[in-house]
């Protein structure tokens, strides 16, 4: 798996999720499937399991017990077979060849923290119906948009994040389901929330906002991000080092990325090179300073 999909696999299923510390805005949202149209899917995703949404607003139509294609509903996990598979969104294109009409669907459960507690169905219309082609685990589609070639195929941009102890991450991802799942994922660029560390120092940054626009004049867009980025050090106050009391200045940025048409990636724009690259030394040195921070140290 990719740059863009990992999952902390070293610590993964050793750390807690604290999601509710660092709560995200999403730049996107993929569009969330009406009861008749979930029932449809789920019949090619699941047949003979769907399970429908309940009146509850946490209650998401799914698949209840797992299919057998992810982690929990394989037979080592039999245990885990209550555990429900839940359609959260739906975004449609062509995905693998133009003209084709096919759907990516998001799925929470059936998979470990290291497979971002779910994964993506692919779909494709045939006769009228619609099959099951590609399952995707730890790839979270619920915040994505379609992104058009000029060949009629279309990639998926997504925002994505991931939630550990040492902190928290979060990135903008493009998918190509043309490509076999080694090369399918290409990051963007991702930034780093440090503090659930609780250090002495910190590094925290969030995407605010994404555009597409063409800004070299050859048909196709490109990408503008915005992201906030602060660092400060201080004690840990009151346990938490994300306590109300730590002030620091916050910067904000912008980094361009220019589409490359004959690899259908984005790479940064010659003017945006030397800032992105600086922010990912930044970045990079702090995920290992927090990681050592949270990593019991060997006993001797």
């Amino acid at each position: 798996m990719s740059g863009g999909m990992r999952m902390l696999p070293v610590l993964a299923d050793l750390l807690l999720a604290v999601s509710s510390c660092f709560a995200q805005t999403f730049v996107w949202r993929s569009p969330s499937p009406n009861p008749g149209e979930a029932a449809t899917l789920l019949r090619a995703v699941c047949p003979g399991a769907v399970q429908p949404g309940g009146s509850a607003p946490a209650s998401l139509p799914g698949c209840k017990p797992c299919p057998q294609y992810t982690q929990v509903g394989g037979t080592s996990q039999r245990m885990a077979m209550r555990e429900s598979f839940g359609l959260h969104t739906v975004i449609y294109g062509s995905f693998t060849l133009p003209g084709v009409r096919e759907a990516v669907a998001s799925f929470e459960g059936c998979e470990p923290h290291a497979r971002g507690y779910g994964g993506s169905v692919l779909l494709r219309k045939l006769r009228g119906s619609w099959a099951r082609v590609d399952y995707n685990p730890g790839l979270i589609t619920s915040s994505c948009q379609t992104y058009q070639l000029k060949t009629g195929r279309d990639l998926l941009l997504c925002e994505e994040e991931d939630h550990h102890m040492a902190g928290a991450s979060q990135w903008i991802l493009v998918c190509d389901f043309s490509k076999e799942e080694a090369s399918r994922y290409q990051t963007v660029f991702d930034v780093i929330d440090t503090r659930g560390a609780c250090g002495h120092s910190a590094v925290w940054a969030s995407i605010d906002k994404v555009v597409l626009r063409d800004l070299n004049g050859d048909g196709m867009p490109d990408l503008t991000l915005w992201f906030s980025v602060g660092q400060g050090t201080f004690s840990n106050v009151g346990g938490s080092c994300n306590s109300d009391t730590v002030h620091v200045p916050v910067q904000k940025q912008q980094l361009d990325f220019l589409f490359q048409q004959d690899t259908d990636t984005f790479y940064s724009a010659p003017w945006s090179k030397a800032l992105a690259e600086s922010y990912r030394v930044l970045f990079s040195s702090a995920q290992q300073k927090a990681f050592e921070a949270v990593t019991p140290s060997p006993a001797r």
